[in-house]
């Protein structure tokens, strides 16, 4: 049973990824439930606009610049470029240039072994010292830590990318979202399963875990509702959304078709205040983007070892309001914008005041991708990409470039 909670728990994320890719460009209106679509691409208005410095990922040759399945991208504290590959099991870690440099993990269920890796995060440089049944010292110093759904555990490397430990006994997987706040606790979102007299519920919580425990700490967001495994698209408005600092206050959100709505929260756990969009407007999906995510989740449904009775995905007829939360290194708290084709953000201070909007600049390709805001760059990438997979690096506005030796001379 745990087994097949994990799987179509991590089905039903790939899910929701697939459900964010739209296939055309589509236009609010009020008056008509018809959806709207045009096949020019529109690049948004926005007051700034995101554009692409580099990739990393090729087609052919050398292996170590090609990828299988991206499941999520990341920038260490040494600015080094790290990619989880959950096909080849492993975390790929390349220069600020593009170079490649180590590869940590592989396939297996041994230590620093993946078996379903689905998330990453990395720590700040940091001394720790931590008290724990499942610490291997006293002094430690996390450098990134894998959540790897399948294998039930969290694994650590520490700051030089060594193996550390494994950390073990999550119920019904470990945390698949995740992100690192000092102190080696990590804030992250995690499945959650009951059964009783009154039937099967399933549902999700954003909590906080100290380094080296199963049991969260802090819990900020929880949704709980009747599990069908027959129909996992009825699950999709009880999947949060999720940012953190890293001195670890918390965003919270949902994927939501109705309300464009944010919280947040101290470490602790206290509400500190909401930010709500009241001129929102739901926005449908075209007949075309609604069967192209219905053909591409089922199907892959099915690669993963789903009964074929049991892929029936239903997309929700509307897209969401809120698609990711994200804070960089000016403490701006980053929103995407469900409701727009091309990746589109609102851009807001720790107090809630709407700062300015952006938009990535990358033509219609840029349509399909997962656009990851870091520290002072972005990170994109396709998470089924029609040709090959890449991820695309680029700048974020408000930060100096450092000037090269040539320039400074």
């Amino acid at each position: 049973m745990k087994k097949i909670l994990v799987l179509m728990f991590s089905l039903l994320i790939f899910a929701l990824a697939c459900g964010e890719q739209p296939a055309e460009d589509i236009t609010a209106d009020e008056g008509n439930d018809e959806a709207v679509s045009t096949e020019e691409y529109v690049l948004p208005e926005a007051d700034e606009y995101l554009t692409l410095s580099d990739s990393i990922g090729i087609e052919l040759g050398d292996s170590n610049y090609v990828f299988g399945q991206i499941a999520g991208a990341d920038i260490s504290t040494k600015g080094e470029i790290a990619i989880l590959d959950s096909q080849k099991s492993c975390v790929s870690f390349f220069s600020p240039s593009g170079e490649f440099l180590q590869r940590i993990g592989r396939q297996g269920s041994g230590p620093g072994e993946f078996q379903l890796a689905v998330g990453m995060t990395f720590f700040q440089d940091e001394e720790i010292t931590v008290v724990s049944e499942f610490t291997i010292a006293d002094s430690l110093e996390p450098g990134v830590v894998v959540s790897d759904a399948m294998g039930g555990k969290l694994i650590y490397f520490n700051s030089e990318m060594e193996y550390m430990m494994d950390v073990q006994g999550f119920y019904p997987s470990p945390p698949a979202v995740v992100v690192g706040v000092n102190g080696g606790a990590i804030v992250g979102m995690k499945p959650v399963f009951l059964q009783s007299e009154e039937g099967m519920f399933m549902g999700f919580t954003v909590s906080r875990w100290e380094m080296g425990e199963t049991e969260a700490a802090v819990d900020y967001f929880e949704s709980m509702s009747p599990f069908d495994p027959s129909d996992l698209s009825s699950m999709q408005d009880d999947v949060p959304i999720f940012g953190a600092t890293p001195e670890g206050i918390v965003f919270t959100s949902r994927l939501s078709t109705e309300v464009y709505e944010f919280t947040v929260w101290s470490p602790e756990g206290e509400e500190l205040f909401t930010v709500t969009d009241e001129n929102f407007e739901r926005v449908r999906k075209t007949q075309e983007e609604i069967d192209l995510e219905a053909e591409t989740v089922n199907s892959r449904m099915i690669q993963q070892g789903m009964p074929e009775s049991m892929a029936n995905w239903q997309p929700d007829p509307y897209r969401s309001a809120i698609g990711g939360l994200w804070v960089d290194g000016l403490d701006r708290i980053w929103v995407t914008k469900g409701t727009s084709v091309t990746p589109s953000f609102n851009i807001y201070d720790m107090e809630g005041n709407l700062l300015f909007t952006a938009a990535l600049d990358a033509g219609s390709r840029a349509r399909t991708w997962q656009v990851l805001i870091q520290e002072n760059q972005f990170l994109a990438f396709d998470a089924d990409p029609e040709l090959y997979p890449q991820v695309f690096i680029g700048d974020l506005p408000g930060f100096e470039i450092p000037a090269t030796e040539e320039e400074g001379q």
